[in-house]
């Protein structure tokens, strides 16, 4: 009798234990859940994104668009809104990794003041995300009512007939092809001049 008292107490213990570890796990993952959405929501923003100085510039030019919230039809979309891919959350996260880690090296390693954002400009679709432009335009691509004329207008886009002329040659359009300035009201008046006109003017001031 003692033994099987033993034995009732042991499994008893046993339990508790087991209910105790899954208790504390569920708690743990909760708090990670959390500091990883509070961690991903301030580092996707304007605030954080235009903290470094070479950012400056398109942080300027980003609150005076529609998209920064300026006027009154602005609607406030964060940076990662538009400079991460949104057809998967694990995809987000991975871009939103890389991306940061390339920045943090490009700002702790490089001149960034010897970069030519006038040049760096015409990249823009490697930067910008179909996904995201849809992630909050998804009334394109039903075509509802209030939307019918912007659908006609996007009709070879989502048929994927509107072609351009790239570097590596014919490629589909994207978003930034036709919109070239989305995001960014006159950004081109924020940027500092291409660093060959710096030296060019420095050179002649020296004379």
């Amino acid at each position: 009798m003692e033994q099987e008292n033993g034995t009732k107490k042991k499994f008893s213990l046993g339990i508790w234990v087991i209910i105790a570890l899954i208790v504390v796990g569920l708690i743990i993952g909760m708090a990670t859940s959390f500091v990883t959405v509070v961690a991903v929501k301030h580092t996707s923003d304007v605030n954080f994104c235009g903290s470094c100085h070479s950012m400056k510039p398109m942080a300027a030019a980003y609150r005076n668009s529609v998209h920064g919230g300026y006027g009154d039809s602005g609607i406030m979309a964060t940076c990662a809104d538009c400079h991460l891919p949104h057809e998967s959350t694990m995809g987000y996260m991975i871009q939103k990794i890389k991306t940061g880690m390339w920045d943090v090296w490009v700002e702790t390693t490089h001149d960034t003041s010897k970069i030519d954002w006038h040049e760096r400009r015409e990249e823009r679709r490697n930067w910008v995300y179909d996904s995201g432009c849809l992630h909050c335009h998804e009334n394109l691509l039903r075509g509802t009512r209030p939307n019918k004329k912007a659908f006609t207008a996007h009709k070879a886009y989502f048929a994927k007939k509107l072609i351009v002329v790239g570097e590596h040659g014919k490629e589909r359009a994207k978003c930034v092809d036709c919109h070239r300035n989305v995001g960014h009201y006159e950004l081109e008046k924020h940027l500092p001049p291409p660093p060959e006109e710096v030296e060019f003017s420095d050179e002649t001031n020296e004379h």
